[in-house]
């Protein structure tokens, strides 16, 4: 962690399954930031998706506070824009199957406790939410990964992003922060 320079505004990003809220909980800690699961925005009670305007809405309001840590996407214009005003992007990619293999995990654990993050009364212990993970595990692989080690290139943010690629490399940012 640079000592010099005080973090206010973190982003979280990466693949399902990639142990991002558990990092973001412990870096919010580390930087005494408040703490905004994308997901907590995203979904309504009973699984259902809050409407696009109502998720920008939040969201902005969010990142124009002082100091933020967000863990997730969100609307992907937002997320550009949150990336520009952030001090660090931590970039959680692993390899694609170890983010499977911490969705069967996260899928099993499910059926006896939701995660904490989601709003109450939604249930990922389905088969149909089971199979939406999966496709939707491959399609950030193969689509917006792409885009995002794109944008990650750009002479702006390439100062910010902290790549995470393995388990060693988690490790030291929970331990050490970013």
């Amino acid at each position: 962690m640079n000592q010099n320079m005080t973090i206010k505004r973190i982003v979280v990003i990466g693949n399902s399954g990639g142990g991002k809220t558990v990092l973001s909980r412990q870096l919010a800690k580390i930087h005494n930031l408040p703490i905004t699961h994308v997901d907590s925005i995203q979904f309504i009670p009973g699984m259902q998706v809050r409407s696009l305007e109502e998720t920008r809405d939040i969201l902005n309001e969010i990142t124009s506070q002082e100091t933020w840590l967000i863990d997730g996407y969100g609307p992907l214009d937002l997320i550009e824009q949150r990336f520009n005003i952030a001090d660090k992007i931590v970039f959680v990619d692993f390899p694609l199957w170890r983010h499977y293999w911490f969705c069967v995990k996260r899928q099993i654990k499910s059926i006896w406790a939701p995660r904490l993050e989601l709003p109450e009364g939604c249930d990922e212990a389905t088969i149909q939410h089971t199979v939406k993970l999966f496709r939707t595990l491959w399609r950030v692989h193969t689509k917006m990964r792409p885009e995002l080690l794109k944008w990650f290139d750009r002479e702006n943010l390439k100062p910010k992003v902290v790549v995470i690629q393995n388990m060693n490399g988690w490790n030291q940012i929970f331990k050490n922060g970013v």
